[in-house]
């Protein structure tokens, strides 16, 4: 039994709404029932065997309009459509002859904000601890860390609390695998972080694990994609200084200058290298606003209010 393992519809304007999303086999393996670290640890493992419905035809029916289209080898298909959507679309997904259930329960609707800004941010290690320079650490902590033990970072956690009341869309651009959607949607539930879209990188066997062997340019991709069909928005972006978010933000930034209405990065660990420190002198030197926080900085709304 193949479904609907992860779903994004988002309206950018009257004319065009973008949907994207993977299929695989199975049900909704990791969720907020596996209450209990057993439960949580095999269903994460489950995960990673699941079949991603690959190279195979499927059909999109929005109200009374069909889209016809076909998924890669890891099970994703993405489509940009000429329609409005909104969350009162009646929307089915068929493969082959039968409907395929849609399993997740975080929203996958998301209008056109009215704010002047939205949001794009990172996952693991800027909104939530995920140890990412320690490989193995990573691992032990997906696979052993229920929802209610993850920790989220408190000054990211009060920067996104801070923006809401301007009603921004936000957008979660991560290099973490699409298997652990579930389980990062119910985290960020968990912790009241703002809903938004999750771009996660293509389903993973158990067999990769140890060398994902992901691509580097996911960021940047998505990101410039996001910036161009979001006509007259900036945006916010947030990061890390473990993984390559201030390499891609510094090309977001030269090629997108006038959209970029600040940056923040998060270091992660006490000290700072001299990769680091090159990496953020680079970044500053572009003359967009910018804030690199340490450890255990505590949010100040002031740093924003200027540039809002």
């Amino acid at each position: 039994m193949f479904v609907v393992w992860h779903l994004s519809i988002i309206k950018f304007n009257s004319k065009l709404t973008y949907l994207e999303g993977s299929i695989c086999s199975g049900k909704k393996l990791v969720g907020s029932e596996s209450k209990g670290m057993v439960a949580h640890f095999f269903n994460t493992v489950k995960s990673y065997f699941i079949l991603p419905y690959s190279q195979r035809s499927i059909q999109i029916s929005i109200n009374n309009s069909n889209y016809h289209c076909k998924t890669d080898e890891q099970g994703e298909f993405n489509l940009s459509i000429n329609e409005s959507c909104d969350p009162g679309s009646k929307i089915t997904i068929s493969g082959g002859n039968y409907v395929l259930d849609i399993v997740q329960s975080y929203p996958f609707f998301f209008n056109v904000s009215e704010s002047q800004f939205d949001v794009i941010s990172d996952i693991d290690d800027t909104i939530l601890v995920s140890h990412t320079l320690n490989h193995f650490k990573r691992i032990l902590t997906t696979l052993f860390k229920t929802t209610k033990n993850r920790k989220a970072v408190s000054y990211t956690k009060g920067l996104l609390e801070f923006t809401r009341k301007y009603a921004p869309n936000y957008f979660y651009v991560s290099r973490s695998e699409r298997n652990l959607f579930s389980l990062l949607c119910d985290t960020i539930s968990h912790h009241d972080l703002p809903k938004g879209v999750l771009f996660l990188t293509p389903l993973l066997q158990w067999h990769q694990l140890l060398k994902p062997n992901k691509s580097r340019q996911h960021k940047f991709n998505v990101i410039s994609r996001l910036i161009e069909q979001s006509e007259g928005k900036t945006f916010i972006l947030i990061g890390d200084d473990t993984q390559h978010d201030m390499h891609v933000y510094l090309e977001v930034v030269k090629k997108y200058r006038t959209r970029i209405k600040m940056v923040f990065i998060r270091q992660v660990k006490p000290f700072r290298t001299r990769l680091q420190q090159r990496s953020w002198e680079c970044l500053a030197a572009e003359g967009v606003p910018v804030n690199y926080f340490k450890p255990f900085d505590t949010f100040n709304s002031d740093h924003l209010k200027r540039v809002l």
